[in-house]
Protein backbone atom coordinates (compact mmCIF):
# COMPACT_ATOMS: atom_id res chain seq x y z
CA UNK A 1 0.00 0.00 0.00
CA UNK A 2 2.91 2.24 1.05
CA UNK A 3 4.19 1.69 -2.85
CA UNK A 4 0.71 2.88 -4.60
CA UNK A 5 1.10 5.89 -2.36
CA UNK A 6 4.46 6.69 -3.19
CA UNK A 7 3.50 5.78 -6.93
CA UNK A 8 0.82 8.30 -6.50
CA UNK A 9 2.48 11.27 -5.13
CA UNK A 10 5.11 10.78 -8.10
CA UNK A 11 2.79 11.34 -10.35
CA UNK A 12 1.23 14.20 -9.39
CA UNK A 13 4.37 15.47 -8.69
CA UNK A 14 5.43 14.63 -12.34
CA UNK A 15 2.10 16.55 -13.30
CA UNK A 16 2.82 19.56 -11.28
CA UNK A 17 6.04 19.84 -12.84
CA UNK A 18 5.15 19.23 -16.40
CA UNK A 19 2.35 22.11 -16.27
CA UNK A 20 -0.29 19.16 -16.38
CA UNK A 21 -1.70 20.01 -13.11
CA UNK A 22 -1.55 23.50 -10.89
CA UNK A 23 -0.54 23.40 -7.48
CA UNK A 24 -3.82 24.96 -6.68
CA UNK A 25 -6.00 21.38 -7.87
CA UNK A 26 -3.90 19.19 -5.43
CA UNK A 27 -5.91 19.77 -2.51
CA UNK A 28 -9.13 19.04 -4.02
CA UNK A 29 -6.88 15.18 -5.95
CA UNK A 30 -5.74 14.27 -2.58
CA UNK A 31 -8.86 14.56 -0.61
CA UNK A 32 -10.49 12.66 -2.81
CA UNK A 33 -7.62 9.97 -2.73
CA UNK A 34 -7.97 10.23 0.83
CA UNK A 35 -11.48 9.60 0.70
CA UNK A 36 -11.16 6.59 -1.86
CA UNK A 37 -8.11 4.95 0.49
CA UNK A 38 -11.22 5.80 3.99
CA UNK A 39 -13.57 3.55 1.83
CA UNK A 40 -11.50 1.26 0.89
CA UNK A 41 -10.80 0.70 4.38
CA UNK A 42 -14.22 0.43 5.30
CA UNK A 43 -14.87 3.58 6.50
CA UNK A 44 -17.80 3.83 3.75
CA UNK A 45 -19.82 6.99 5.08
CA UNK A 46 -16.35 8.95 5.74
CA UNK A 47 -14.94 7.61 2.12
CA UNK A 48 -17.27 8.51 0.02
CA UNK A 49 -18.71 12.06 1.35
CA UNK A 50 -15.00 12.91 0.77
CA UNK A 51 -14.80 11.78 -2.61
CA UNK A 52 -18.29 13.65 -2.89
CA UNK A 53 -16.48 16.96 -1.44
CA UNK A 54 -13.64 16.71 -3.74
CA UNK A 55 -15.50 16.12 -7.24
CA UNK A 56 -17.72 19.63 -5.95
CA UNK A 57 -14.39 21.81 -4.93
CA UNK A 58 -12.08 20.03 -8.13
CA UNK A 59 -15.27 20.98 -10.35
CA UNK A 60 -16.07 24.08 -9.04
CA UNK A 61 -12.02 24.82 -9.39
CA UNK A 62 -11.97 24.36 -12.77
CA UNK A 63 -14.54 25.75 -14.03
CA UNK A 64 -13.23 28.99 -12.40
CA UNK A 65 -9.71 28.41 -13.48
CA UNK A 66 -10.54 27.54 -17.21
CA UNK A 67 -13.64 28.79 -17.99
CA UNK A 68 -15.19 25.37 -18.50
CA UNK A 69 -18.59 24.98 -17.19
CA UNK A 70 -21.97 24.98 -18.59
CA UNK A 71 -21.52 27.03 -21.30
CA UNK A 72 -18.72 25.28 -22.67
CA UNK A 73 -18.54 25.42 -26.52
CA UNK A 74 -20.67 22.82 -28.38
CA UNK A 75 -18.93 20.69 -30.98
CA UNK A 76 -21.26 21.45 -33.16
CA UNK A 77 -20.14 25.14 -33.11
CA UNK A 78 -16.70 24.14 -33.44
CA UNK A 79 -17.75 22.14 -36.51
CA UNK A 80 -19.13 24.74 -38.18
CA UNK A 81 -16.19 27.15 -37.38
CA UNK A 82 -13.75 24.60 -38.75
CA UNK A 83 -16.14 24.68 -42.17
CA UNK A 84 -16.53 28.20 -42.51
CA UNK A 85 -12.42 28.45 -42.53
CA UNK A 86 -11.41 25.46 -44.26
CA UNK A 87 -9.47 24.17 -41.38
CA UNK A 88 -9.53 20.62 -40.00
CA UNK A 89 -9.52 19.33 -35.89
CA UNK A 90 -5.78 18.42 -36.34
CA UNK A 91 -4.33 22.04 -37.48
CA UNK A 92 -2.96 24.53 -35.36
CA UNK A 93 -3.30 27.96 -34.20
CA UNK A 94 -1.49 29.15 -36.95
CA UNK A 95 -2.55 27.32 -39.40
CA UNK A 96 -6.09 29.00 -38.26
CA UNK A 97 -4.97 32.66 -38.47
CA UNK A 98 -3.31 31.76 -41.51
CA UNK A 99 -6.42 30.89 -43.20
CA UNK A 100 -8.74 33.69 -41.45
CA UNK A 101 -5.90 36.40 -42.85
CA UNK A 102 -6.61 34.26 -46.55
CA UNK A 103 -10.88 34.45 -46.33
CA UNK A 104 -10.55 38.10 -44.59
CA UNK A 105 -8.54 39.64 -46.98
CA UNK A 106 -10.97 38.28 -49.90
CA UNK A 107 -14.47 39.18 -47.52
CA UNK A 108 -13.39 42.05 -45.81
CA UNK A 109 -16.05 44.83 -46.47
CA UNK A 110 -13.43 47.40 -47.53
CA UNK A 111 -12.62 44.94 -50.03
CA UNK A 112 -16.35 44.24 -51.52
CA UNK A 113 -17.34 41.65 -48.77
CA UNK A 114 -20.42 41.76 -46.06
CA UNK A 115 -19.93 42.85 -42.46
CA UNK A 116 -21.95 39.87 -41.89
CA UNK A 117 -19.61 37.33 -43.19
CA UNK A 118 -16.63 39.00 -41.96
CA UNK A 119 -18.17 38.82 -38.62
CA UNK A 120 -18.56 35.00 -38.99
CA UNK A 121 -15.01 34.61 -39.96
CA UNK A 122 -13.72 36.69 -37.08
CA UNK A 123 -16.26 34.81 -34.87
CA UNK A 124 -15.11 31.49 -36.04
CA UNK A 125 -11.38 32.65 -35.66
CA UNK A 126 -11.77 33.11 -32.12
CA UNK A 127 -13.90 30.37 -31.09
CA UNK A 128 -11.45 27.72 -33.02
CA UNK A 129 -8.54 29.21 -30.94
CA UNK A 130 -10.15 29.48 -27.85
CA UNK A 131 -10.89 26.10 -27.85
CA UNK A 132 -7.56 25.25 -28.87
CA UNK A 133 -6.01 27.19 -25.68
CA UNK A 134 -8.57 25.11 -23.41
CA UNK A 135 -7.14 22.00 -24.91
CA UNK A 136 -3.26 22.94 -24.34
CA UNK A 137 -4.30 23.28 -20.22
Amino acid sequence: MAFLGLLIIAALAWAVWKGKLQSQQLPPILLGLGGAFLAARGSLLLGVGAIAIAATWYRGMTWRMFGKGPNANDPSDLDDARFLLGVSRFDNAERIRERHRTLISQNHPDAGGSDTHAAALNKARDLLLDDLNKKRL
